[in-house]
């Protein structure tokens, strides 16, 4: 996540300066190359514990860029009437294949080493590389157009000027960070805790209670593309994170699997769908050639998972699974009620100002 977090706005004007298609080609087989050299390391016996970092961290650069790229590109894709639908599709297919490739590991590695899986994740990369070429060429004109008119570090302080000057971007980037820092972790920290040591069941079931979050983002994300009408976008936000604390609360007393499956259910669908709104008003907000650099705010706002995962494994420490979560989701109710009746929501809205 580190990438994330230190390129910010830089990853944004590349994306608004070059086209976007190539962007999203090369970050594709930047993670070419870092699994198939980890397929490489495995398979000879050198691979070392800091092979494994550097790698990941070779990743998130991939990511840093690849994320905005993907989301910048929606606007000369769909009309305008279809970017809440276009933007809800897009978390969604980000979610189910983040899900689906962990249970596609777990099961791979029944009968294959890691070295096998590795080189599979280099051509299923490839091929994605290969799909983003059928992308139109007319997809790339915006920023062609901006290339030609500033420098990269002018675009990249304007960015930063375009944020603070309309607040707007910078408040749906506060609501994204609380979500990041308060409810993201329990998937990582909690929920393994949680079937592992509380229920003492079988690790595989950590997989299938995640694709049990995939299924509720699916599920969410098509009952935002559906909707006619929608509240204002900073207070929906700050309303399904209300609701996503209050599902955590609940998970941290779930006495079964089913309950736990049905609470993951729900927490996903509105973590996934305030990921979508973030993304869809910062694309509305950005004007013409700034929507790279206005959804890499969201790079910004994910950098703050590692912090939200140190706090979720402090309290687990502290407390244990079950109070370290209920009071982790107590903290999240509590700041998302406060974002809700403060102007902070009202400023996260999809309306920029005249």
């Amino acid at each position: 996540m580190a990438p994330n977090l230190l390129l910010g706005l830089f990853a944004g004007a590349i994306v608004d300066r070059y086209p976007r298609r190539r962007i999203l080609i090369l970050s594709q087989f930047g993670n070419v190359l870092s699994a198939l050299l980890l397929c490489i390391l495995l398979a000879a016996g050198w691979v070392e514990a800091w092979h494994v970092i550097a790698l990941a961290a070779v990743s998130g650069v991939n990511i840093a860029f690849f994320q905005p790229a993907r989301q910048a590109i929606l606007p000369a894709m769909v009309p305008a009437s279809a970017m809440r639908s276009a933007v809800a599709l897009s978390q969604t297919a980000n979610t189910v294949t983040r899900i689906g490739g962990a249970l596609l590991a777990g099961l791979l590695l029944a009968f294959a080493d890691f070295s096998v899986i590795y080189g599979a994740m280099a051509a299923i990369y490839a091929a994605a590389a290969l799909a983003a070429r059928l992308l139109r060429a007319d997809v790339d004109t915006p920023a062609e157009q901006e290339r030609a008119s500033e420098s990269l570090l002018s675009q990249t302080a304007e960015g930063f000027r375009w944020a603070l000057r309309t607040r707007r971007p910078l408040a749906v980037m506060g609501v994204s960070v609380l979500m990041f820092i308060f409810i993201v972790p329990y998937q990582g920290v909690f929920l393994p805790l949680l079937v592992i040591d509380e229920l003492r069941e079988h690790a595989s079931w950590v997989g299938y209670m995640m694709a049990a979050g995939g299924a509720g983002a699916v599920a969410g994300s098509l009952a935002l593309a559906a909707a006619r009408r929608l509240p204002a976008t900073g207070r929906l936000m700050a309303s399904l994170l209300v609701a996503a604390a209050i599902v955590l609360a609940l998970l941290s007393f779930a006495p079964s699997l089913p309950l736990v499956a049905l609470c993951v259910f729900a927490a996903a669908a509105c973590s996934t769908n305030v990921m979508s709104l973030a993304n869809l008003a910062l694309l509305r907000l950005g004007r013409e050639g700034m929507a790279g650099r206005a959804v890499s705010l969201m790079n910004l706002a994910r950098g703050m998972i590692p912090v939200g995962a140190l706090l979720a494994g402090a309290l687990a420490d502290a407390l244990g699974p079950r109070s370290g979560l209920l009071t982790i989701a107590a903290a999240a109710a509590a700041v998302s009620l406060l974002v809700l009746v403060s102007p902070l929501a009202g400023q996260a809205s999809d309306q920029p100002r005249a």
